[in-house]
């Protein structure tokens, strides 16, 4: 995998990514994004990139592309059906060298015209992830419809389908797909086991529960910002064999702890996200609790209380990622209740979100350092409460833990109650195991400040982010350079 932020013209670009595709003569999973030129330019960048992929390829994910030009990309590694008049039996063999199973891109539009062009050119296609950011809302015959999700059903051995459209550089969804379509797709494409959608604003509760309820091996099901999901999406769940095990619901409005309820029938759940659904309260909980395989939760958002903590504690919750960010009513008292009960969480936590809680100061991190818990990853991003003192507390608990359970990535972005001091805890011995620092919008981000410089040259492995990236940088763009982002 290689993320590109190229500084050379355009054309010795293309030039150099030619000579090193030409030169992988076994490669079979390519994953390319590319920034530096410009929104134009960096789509365009992948133009000549179908005349040098190596037949090996099995699996293909590039950011960013033009939509015209994935047209090209797609019946260069398979072969368009609608131009051979009478096919011979239809075999791998038939269509191309290519054995392209996996097809991910990201591009300025989706359109009906792509969808039938990359089910008629791949048939044999098996995860199908498709993205678009469209900078204007799309003209009725460059969208997509009900008739783009009904041609998915020629991918007789799709088994993953991702199709979102974002809203970085326009506020719209896909507003000529409703539940129709999301009919034809369910009835189509019933071996579907993973499923995520994203923008879909016209579909209602009817079309998400067509999925649910037809694609009987699915296991992993994802909706984002669905203006019309709501509980009774999920009220016949309880009624069919559930093989669920990762459920995402993000931004719903609509969904409250009733669908929470009915989830929890699903006993395989190992991961459950409902960032921004903020009619989460205290009264599903219990039901959470009772997931003896649940290892992710988000809550982002969420109304729960202290008291909620506290029944999620009491369970036998193996939990390594909670996140709790803008969970406004919980305290300092929630993150005692949580890991000092002795319960099953307070073991296994590895990843811990607190951001944006005006109820956490140093008295939670300081319940945090005294638990002994295998903390990694910690954030307490905006967390105007904690001060110099939190930072201390982390930096001396960390000496005396094993180097697995040592805190690697810590977010203090936006902590507005530190001091320049707090630095001195990032020094050596402390924090040995950190490999992530997170200080911007705080009185410690400086380049210019010396400690840091201090620190950098002990530990050049440790990644000062100074710019309020979320922890680790993961969204891939950052330009790393001598260890400050």
């Amino acid at each position: 995998m290689l993320e590109l932020a190229d500084k050379e013209s355009p054309h010795l670009f293309e030039n150099n990514l030619a000579i090193m595709l030409t030169s992988c003569l076994q490669l079979e999973s390519l994953s390319l994004k590319i920034r530096g030129f410009g929104v134009e330019v960096d789509a365009c960048a992948f133009q000549s990139i179908i005349f040098f992929l190596p037949i090996t390829i099995k699996s293909l994910k590039l950011q960013p592309v033009l939509e015209r030009d994935a047209f090209f990309l797609i019946r260069r590694v398979g072969r368009n059906l609608m131009e051979t008049v009478q096919p011979p039996i239809l075999t791998s063999s038939y269509y191309s060298s290519f054995n392209l199973r996996s097809l991910s891109l990201v591009l300025d539009v989706i359109t009906d015209e792509l969808l039938i062009t990359i089910t008629a050119s791949l048939p044999f296609l098996v995860e199908l992830d498709l993205e678009d950011r469209p900078n204007t809302e799309p003209l009725a015959r460059l969208d997509l419809t009900n008739s783009g999700l009904q041609s998915l059903g020629s991918c007789h051995h799709l088994t993953g389908l991702s199709l979102t459209r974002c809203r970085y550089n326009h506020q719209g969804t896909f507003k000529r797909v409703n539940d129709m379509g999301m009919f034809l797709l369910s009835e189509g494409c019933k071996g579907l086991e993973s499923v995520r959608l994203g923008g879909f604003s016209k579909v209602s509760d009817a079309g998400f529960a067509a999925i649910l309820l037809s694609c009987r091996s699915l296991k992993k099901f994802e909706v984002r910002s669905a203006l019309f999901l709501s509980d009774l999406a999920f009220h016949d769940l309880t009624g069919v064999p559930c093989a669920l095990v990762e459920v995402r619901l993000l931004w719903c409005r609509l969904i409250t702890s009733e669908t929470v309820k009915k989830l929890a029938s699903s006993r395989n759940l190992e991961v459950l996200d409902l960032g921004g659904c903020k009619s989460i309260t205290d009264t599903c909980l219990r039901s959470i609790s009772c997931l003896r395989k649940l290892t992710a939760l988000n809550l982002t958002g969420a109304d729960i209380t202290d008291s909620g903590l506290s029944i999620l504690a009491q369970g036998n919750l193996p939990i390594m990622n909670l996140c709790l960010r803008g969970c406004k009513r919980v305290t300092d008292k929630g993150i005692s209740h949580l890991l000092c009960v002795g319960g099953t969480i307070s073991q296994s936590l590895t990843t811990l979100d607190l951001g944006y809680l005006p109820g956490i100061s140093d008295d939670g991190i300081l319940t945090i350092a005294a638990a002994g818990i295998g903390i990694i990853d910690l954030c307490v991003r905006s967390c105007f409460y904690v001060t110099d003192a939190s930072v201390e507390a982390l930096a001396r608990k960390q000496p005396g833990q094993e180097k697995s359970k040592q805190l690697r990535r810590l977010d203090l972005c936006n902590c507005i109650g530190l001091s320049v001091d707090s630095l001195r805890w990032v020094k050596r011995p402390s924090f040995r195991g950190l490999h992530w620092l997170g200080i911007g919008q705080t009185r410690l981000a400086s380049k210019g400040n010396p400690v840091i410089t201090e620190i950098h040259n002990e530990r050049p492995w440790l990644t000062f982010c100074l710019d309020g990236c979320e922890i680790g940088c993961h969204d891939g763009w950052q330009f790393h350079e001598s260890g400050f982002i």
